[in-house]
């Protein structure tokens, strides 16, 4: 186990702690807990950032790493928008966005690699990480907002809480995303259901 791989598996601890966190102090109005969510978010997104590079300064990339790491990158994620719907911020739609995309995306790769292409990593990939990231640091921020009692911070925006209208932004972004992987990939994934060589 390199240290890599202990980053990795590091977002699998720090997501249902932050689960636990974020929806106590939700409910409670806790600003305590909403800012230890806050450092267990920071974590996830930290050991995602350094987990690639300390494997690469290292000359660690393993396979497992490979394997693992947009894994931990999922449920971690999924962890935090789960914890948004059970508060309410965001609908159940919502969340199927963010969970059906991954979904989609990981049996895409591996009927893509099954038919011995390899699926190379688009910037809206890393775009739609980063706006979900920025995204749930706002709603955060939001909800801590409320717990401090800051007026400047609406409680409601147009019938909503204003979570809901800044995770609208990464969930366009995660749709948009998921058709640039997935068009340019159609003619893979159809030659693989028909049990064809990829022309």
């Amino acid at each position: 186990m390199n240290p890599a791989s202990i980053l990795t598996l590091s977002r699998l601890v720090s997501a249902p702690v932050f689960a636990v966190a974020f929806i106590r102090g939700f409910r409670d109005t806790s600003t305590l807990w909403l800012w230890l969510a806050l450092g267990f978010a920071s974590l996830i997104e930290l050991s995602d950032l350094f987990d690639g590079i300390v494997a690469r300064a290292r000359k660690e990339v393993t396979n497992f790493g490979k394997l693992v790491d947009p894994m931990s990158d999922s449920l971690s994620r999924q962890t935090v928008f789960i914890s948004f719907l059970v508060c309410g911020i965001i609908p159940w739609w919502m969340f199927l966005v963010f969970l059906y995309r991954d979904s989609i995306m990981s049996t895409m790769r591996i009927m893509i690699a099954y038919s011995g292409t390899v699926q190379a990593a688009k910037i809206s990939g890393k775009i739609k990480a980063v706006v979900q990231a920025t995204g749930s640091y706002l709603v955060i921020g939001v909800c801590l907002s409320h717990a401090h009692d800051i007026a400047v911070i609406p409680r409601t925006l147009w019938g909503k809480h204003p979570g809901f209208w800044i995770m609208l932004v990464p969930a366009v972004v995660t749709i948009l995303s998921a058709f640039d992987y997935l068009v340019p990939s159609w003619p893979v994934i159809r030659s693989t259901m028909r049990n064809e060589k990829p022309r």
